[in-house]
């Protein structure tokens, strides 16, 4: 049985950061993508405990990240034109889920990783355990989408 628990939108951005610093694959579902500020645990590999995501995906290199986002949309070039060496960005037309996961968890809910996403709008959003331990194996079932 896979557990869950509810999360406020405005602690995705913690959610989003401990996956960053703790998990060794991360992948971003949202169709809009913003460079949002990110909240981390205290660790010892970076000094700010808030930064923006681009920023931290920079700081935290072993880090292997993948942002999947709907195709033509103007409000992600701000990301995609400053995306870190080795991040990927996956573009798909009918995109409309918003997922972050990692081997262990996935987000699952309505916030877009933006900043309306994250603090403005009420959202639901829900972290569950990702019962096929594996980031990229969660994307291709869940979505039907392939990295």
């Amino acid at each position: 049985m896979v557990q869950a628990f509810s999360l406020t939108s405005d602690s995705l951005s913690y959610f989003i950061g401990y996956t960053l610093l703790h998990a060794p694959r991360t992948i971003v579902v949202s169709p809009w993508l913003s460079d949002v500020e990110l909240r981390f645990p205290v660790n010892e590999h970076i000094e700010d405990r808030r930064m923006n995501m681009l920023d931290a995906i920079s700081e935290l290199p072993d880090t292997d990240v993948t942002f999947i986002v709907r195709e033509g949309e103007d409000h992600n070039d701000f990301v995609r034109e400053r995306l870190p060496d080795g991040v990927t960005m996956l573009e798909i037309e009918d995109l409309h889920a918003k997922v972050v996961v990692c081997d262990e968890y996935a987000y699952i809910g309505s916030a877009n990783i933006t900043r309306g996403g994250l603090t403005l709008n009420r959202e639901v959003c829900e972290v569950i355990e990702n019962e096929y331990d594996n980031a990229v194996i969660y994307v291709e079932e869940e979505l039907d989408v392939y990295l």
